[in-house]
């Protein structure tokens, strides 16, 4: 549990108060009420009203509202408004505003317009919040803060090109070694004065849509490292505003809103160690899976390595940025913020509270539409979900999911992998990640998302799809893994590069070559229309063909036994699926992008080895989940389908949460759309 305060589940949103008459504060309080409401966030866009001049506050406003709130039993997570710097800072200081990537000096407009490595932008930054934490850290009403929005814009401006090259001092110590590990031999870069060191920008070392509409560079490893360098700038602004508002609420979490796992300049498992809660914005199409939403959520999750997180905003219906913003249908809301808490939020929040009239939002929705009341579809729902989390009161807060299986991933890797020029233009990360997940998903059988260096002895198995970057002690730490009894896959693109983007030589998959017991001649880039297929090598674990695509590595046994091989083209009968003994454990390797049924069969032969059960028995489009806290487990059963299901439990008694009742059935029905949330007995 996040805090003593409501005793339930987060219900909420984001509430812009500063866009509207305050007269308008009796009839949201109102409707709040109504939908069970007991959080809101506030003032996350509202410096400018805050902070008038260098010297002059106008905070007067906002106590009346956090009081009112706080008298009717509402409370909030206070937001920085860091993120939109007001006309008059910029104006006075444009230094605060940072350069595009083409080395255009942006102007005042949009928002999170702000150099990360401005003195100016940071002394601002930080004396806000300070004087937020100072006015309001004894309020009874606040819960949590939250520190600015959705970071995430990188900058390539003098002031960064400055800050980058301390950033590389520290890193590399020397000239020299810095020369060695970006490769700068390569077309006669080498580097003999730190000064003349720039940013990596479409103006030096990017290529801009190079790769199939991404990024490409000249120099990978110097590349990845001015991402890293961004996203330490951008975690730097974060722990200055953390730290002003400590000295005044030292018990109080504090927090950012992560805008998607997918952010470009964000290492999320480095900021995971500096924010109390993981917190995020959900916003899928309707063209989402519903296994891709579930791994973003795990995502959240594992930055934290498995402790609750909270789902800061949502859209209760429809949204306004993407191409096609269709309507959440039926049930859908309510659907997919239980699925959040399915997978460890503590919180349903929406942005925002109130439909704004004007700007590029207005027709984003809201929990309050410009129709003005509750009497709508999607207002019946929000009521409902609203009385139902409030019905289950604290007592799932802060439980875990615990999982015997873990998906690596790293954010470095992610980068270097998509900036690699060659084998495939096709070639890109997260694609790899979700297959994989879909796997056990499908399954039934919790995951857990992890980065290379995390202790791994929870776990019966380990996949790392595509570990393509790999520092010396992750390689020691799954060798190490696999020595001991674990069960380690990977898949071609894995092992062959160190943390600088050097290739491991002495054959590929370099780090992994004795692990697995292979050498990988050479990796053939097939076209998007060319397949090939991965037919059974007898040793009964794959047992059909499967088609495979996108690339297929030749590679040739050093101890491994074969699993599966390819059926076509000059390496037909070349091993493509293969398995080899580690110590007491098992090291398997994917040598081609195959169809999920192939990943599902292979993953559930090694489970059941050792011993990793399905939470039920596998049934498709229902999703299940198990959280555990204090002596309890607590189901979670989600029907993603347009009909009613029947689902088998496991044997033992449940209490149903919902619906306040006791369960003896082996077989209950769920409604399309619906959630079933059952406490064992």
């Amino acid at each position: 549990m996040i805090h003593d305060k409501p005793n339930a589940f987060l219900y909420g949103g984001d509430y812009n108060p500063d866009q509207w008459p305050e007269d308008c504060l009796a009839e949201d309080i109102r409707q709040m009420k109504v939908h069970h409401v007991n959080t809101v966030t506030l003032p996350v866009f509202s410096w400018a009203k805050l902070q008038l001049d260098e010297d002059k506050y106008d905070f007067a406003w906002l106590d009346r509202i956090l009081d009112t709130l706080y008298q009717n039993g509402i409370h909030f997570i206070l937001a920085t408004p860091t993120a939109a710097p007001p006309p008059w800072m910029t104006k006075r200081y444009p230094e605060i505003l940072p350069v595009d990537t083409d080395g255009r000096k942006c102007r005042p407009g949009g928002r999170t317009r702000f150099c990360p490595n401005s003195p100016r932008y940071r002394e601002f930054s930080a004396g806000i919040a300070e004087r937020m934490a100072e006015r309001y850290g004894d309020h009874p009403g606040l819960l949590l803060w939250h520190v600015n929005n959705e970071y995430g814009t990188p900058c390539f401006c003098e002031t960064c090109a400055a800050s980058f090259r301390e950033w590389l001092r520290d890193r590399y110590g020397t000239l020299d070694n810095l020369n060695e590990k970006w490769y700068t031999a390569f077309w006669g870069h080498t580097y003999t004065d730190w000064d003349e060191i720039n940013v990596v920008s479409a103006r030096t070392e990017l290529i801009p849509g190079a790769l199939g509409g991404r990024d490409g560079t000249f120099f990978q490893g110097m590349a990845v490292d001015y991402k890293r360098f961004i996203s330490d700038s951008m975690l730097a602004c974060f722990l200055q505003e953390k730290e002003a508002i400590k000295g005044h609420t030292p018990s109080i979490p504090v927090t950012t809103n992560i805008w998607g796992i997918d952010v470009p300049y964000l290492d999320l498992f480095s900021w995971g160690k500096h924010m109390d809660i993981a917190a995020w914005d959900n916003y899928p199409s309707n063209t989402h899976r519903p296994h891709q939403i579930a791994l973003r959520h795990d995502i959240i999750r594992g930055i934290k390595k498995g402790e609750p997180f909270l789902l800061m905003e949502q859209t209760p219906n429809q949204q306004n940025w993407q191409p096609y913003n269709a309507l959440k249908r039926p049930g859908v809301m309510r659907l997919q913020s239980y699925q959040a808490v399915a997978h460890g939020s503590d919180s349903v929040l929406f942005f925002q509270w109130r439909q704004s009239r004007g700007a590029c939002e207005k027709y984003h929705a809201a929990m309050v539409p410009h129709a003005g009341h509750e009497d709508t579809r999607i207002g019946r729902e929000l009521s409902r979900l609203g009385g139902e989390l409030h019905g289950l009161g604290d007592e799932i807060l802060g439980s875990r999911i615990k999982a015997k299986a873990a998906i690596m991933m790293g954010y470095p890797n992610w980068w270097a992998l998509e900036y690699s020029s060659g084998p495939s233009v096709d070639l890109t990360y997260l694609p790899q990640i979700e297959k994989y997940y879909q796997a056990f998903y499908e399954m039934h059988i919790p995951v857990d998302i992890i980065h290379p260096s995390s202790d791994l002895a929870p776990y019966e198995l380990v996949i790392a799809p595509c570990l393509y970057m790999v520092d010396d002690a992750a390689i020691e730490n799954i060798k190490g893994f696999v020595r001991r009894g674990g069960q380690f896959f990977t898949t071609f693109m894995s092992g062959l590069v160190d943390e600088y983007d050097l290739v491991r030589l002495g054959g590929y998959p370099g780090a992994f070559r004795e692990l697995l017991g292979i050498w990988v001649e050479e990796t053939d880039a097939l076209y998007p229309d060319t397949r090939n297929q991965m037919v059974p090598a007898g040793a009964g674990i794959i047992t059909q063909n499967y088609e495979c695509g996108l690339l297929c590595d030749i590679l040739h046994t050093e101890g491994a036994n074969v699993l599966a091989t390819f059926k076509d083209d000059f390496y037909a009968g070349h091993p493509c699926v293969t398995e080899n003994e580690y110590g007491e454990g098992r090291a398997v390797y994917v040598a081609s992008d195959p169809e999920i049924g192939l990943i599902v069969e292979l993953l559930r032969h090694y489970c059941r080895a050792k011993g990793v059960e399905p939470l039920i028995p596998p049934q498709e489009r229902i999703e299940v989940t198990v959280r555990e806290g204090d002596g309890h487990r607590y189901l979670f059963v989600l029907n993603h389908t347009d009909t009613q299901r029947p689902v088998s439990l496991p044997d033992g008694g449940y209490y149903d949460m919902l619906k306040r009742a006791e369960i003896r059935d082996e077989t209950i029905t769920i409604d399309a759309k619906g959630v079933v949330v059952l406490k064992y007995l």
